[in-house]
């Protein structure tokens, strides 16, 4: 069995924590964060190690063959992300150039188009009533591309003021992808080895565990916006909307590109391009893209926690009666 199919899958842990929304409870997060410096302040030293057991718990959540995909990814996904990973830097570097983008414009968007894809990826595939398999791929592939995507597009922007310590970084990857990946592998091996009662409640507490996680990265990378908002909220403003135009340049030229391949692609293709995880990306550049990066990851949150919510509200409007089809991936070998 590739993907969980059991009550603790991660569609399952993004969309619903004993009846309450993660989604939401997420944008409460940022919230307080904002509204509460005092607790976002207190919480801030805090927000690596809760990005480090997050990766952990979700690769652990995900799918109990993280190396497999790694290794043997659905062939349809390596389109998807020469397309996310590749031409959309490329895209990035050139528009900037072309349009004489301020340089900390420039290197936050770069940084953005390089992050792989955020968890929440098969939340929302899960929404639409889609098949995980594509987006979980892509969540898994594009996370550990990312590194070497970074550095090698990061290398066009030196000038700009992109400086990054390479040994630095090498620490950083192995301290947030390397282990994390290792120690989901042991997590599902002792989970294997246990016996099936004991499965649901390990499961169970891997969930609690990425929420909770998930909760503190939320409210303290938030610490320093409100001061921000206050000092120079034109600033703030421009982040946003930064992040916006990123996240809604990406689905416009996702969904023309893909379009020919099918639906099922193309929406793959979107989800997994437009949502990315630039928190990762902070964690392993830190402010090598300027003092005000931590910030505009902070905001570029706001799509991320959004996207979600006015999915779910359309699906509303217009339920669909579909059944949802199996979602799992073939053919994987052991790890």
């Amino acid at each position: 069995m590739a993907l969980r199919e059991t009550p603790y899958t991660m569609q399952r842990f993004f969309t619903n924590a004993s009846g309450v929304s993660v989604t939401v409870m997420l944008g409460l997060a940022v919230c307080a964060g904002v509204v509460l410096p005092e607790v976002s302040e207190f919480t801030a030293p805090y927000v690596f190690p809760a990005l480090f057991l997050l990766l952990t718990f979700s690769l652990s959540l995900v799918t109990d063959r993280p190396i497999a995909i790694l290794t043997k990814p659905d062939p349809a996904v390596w389109g998807i992300m020469l397309w996310q990973m590749a031409f959309i830097p490329l895209l990035i570097i050139l528009t900037g150039w072309a349009l004489d983008l301020p340089p900390d414009i420039h290197l936050m968007l770069l940084a953005t188009a390089v992050s792989g894809t955020v968890f929440v990826a098969p939340t929302i595939a899960h929404l639409l009533k889609l098949n995980s398999r594509l987006p979980i791929n892509g969540m898994v592939l594009s996370t550990f591309l990312m590194p070497a995507t970074l550095l090698f597009f990061g290398k066009a922007l030196e000038g700009d003021g992109l400086n990054i310590s390479i040994s630095l970084y090498l620490s950083r990857v192995a301290m947030f992808l390397i282990l994390p990946l290792f120690l989901s592998v042991l997590i599902n091996r002792v989970i294997k080895a246990l016996p099936r009662s004991g499965s649901p409640a390990i499961l169970s507490a891997l969930k609690f565990g990425a929420i909770g996680s998930l909760l503190v990265f939320g409210v303290g990378i938030m610490d320093g916006v409100a001061a921000k908002i206050e000092t120079d909220p034109d600033r703030v403003l421009q982040f946003l909307a930064v992040a916006v135009s990123f996240a809604l340049a990406t689905v416009c030229g996702t969904i023309a590109l893909f379009w020919a391949m099918g639906r099922e692609l193309t929406i793959a293709a979107t989800i997994l391009s437009a949502h990315r995880n630039v928190g990762l990306t902070y964690a392993l550049i830190g402010t090598a893209a300027g003092q005000d990066f931590a910030i505009y990851v902070a905001i570029s949150l706001v799509p991320l926690v959004l996207s979600p919510l006015v999915i779910h509200l359309l699906c509303a409007i217009k339920p669909h009666t579909a059944a949802e089809p199996a979602s799992h991936v073939a053919d994987l070998p052991q790890t």
